[in-house]
């Protein structure tokens, strides 16, 4: 129950912003939203009709490629949020900004929804026809496929300066970076925790460090210099961000040459919790 309510309050913060923010003052949002608005603007033509009939196409598109558990992702958001687009016409009479700054405007637009679709992809779902192109793209063109994507922001951002003028041109790149900002963290997680890797010549200690004064645990590789050909160790051990600068420079202190290498870890499954971490669980 609480995943599709957060699937819901993700389709109702894009259509609420996009009636509220976008439609009527000038701006345009990111991916076939922006599309479906900018052609709903020029046609006269529903703009919630025009976002659905979008979502279908790329929908039936989908069909024909993905099996039906890509399908089940987008089955929901493609006709929920056209629906909150219906639902919250009206806002923009109720809440008056017509007349505020548009920078303003961009910023807050670009935040609610960057909000929505952050809730949306939280939970595995996709909110929009930008998420089946983005998808197709990775199978034709491989690790370029975000040009993509990119390619089409482009465009609505130049269609948009010749329509509406360069500065609201400018805006609606304000609120699409902010948009792109936010949904991405969600599609790839939150850096949560740091991997470290690390080769030292005084691996008991360091050792002993991890495992005794931080409470976490690690793992050991042998591995071979592709150069000098020497035979040594790696020690990898994943830790909580906030324990990042304890762990570099606790190490530092005990080996100054050693070598640290340090990744962000955007999710951790199945974590080893059985040492006991001092000052979590004591």
């Amino acid at each position: 129950m609480k995943k599709y309510l957060k699937i819901i309050l993700g389709s109702f913060l894009i259509g609420m912003s996009l009636n509220l923010f976008f439609k009527d003052i000038g701006l345009i949002p990111s991916g076939t939203m922006g599309l479906g608005l900018y052609f709903a603007d020029r046609m006269h033509v529903n703009f919630a009709l025009t976002v659905l009939l979008i979502n279908i196409f790329c929908f039936l598109m989908a069909a024909t490629i993905f099996p039906k558990k890509y399908l089940a992702r987008c089955i929901i958001t493609f006709w929920l949020i056209p629906l909150f687009i219906v639902l919250t016409k009206d806002v923009g009479n109720l809440i008056d900004i017509k007349d505020a700054d548009k920078l303003l405007i961009s910023l807050y637009g670009g935040v609610l929804m960057g909000i929505g679709f952050r809730c949306i992809y939280s939970e595995g779902k996709l909110a929009s026809g930008v998420n089946v192109i983005n998808s197709l793209g990775k199978i034709i063109f491989e690790h370029n496929h975000i040009i993509i994507l990119y390619s089409l922001d482009l465009i609505l951002v130049i269609l948009q300066g010749f329509t509406y003028g360069a500065q609201s041109a400018m805006y609606s790149l304000i609120a699409i970076l902010i948009m792109e900002i936010l949904s991405k963290r969600a599609s790839i997680g939150i850096n949560t925790s740091k991997v470290f890797y690390i080769i030292t010549k005084k691996e008991k200690i360091v050792k002993q460090y991890i495992m005794d004064e931080l409470g976490y645990d690690l793992t050991e590789f042998e591995v071979k210099g592709g150069f000098s050909k020497e035979k040594n160790k790696i020690l990898m051990c994943v830790i909580p961000t906030r324990n990042y600068y304890k762990l570099r420079e606790g190490i530092k202190v005990i080996d100054k040459d050693a070598f640290i290498s340090i990744t962000d870890s955007y999710e951790v499954i199945n974590q080893d919790v059985t040492i006991n971490k001092k000052g979590e669980e004591e």
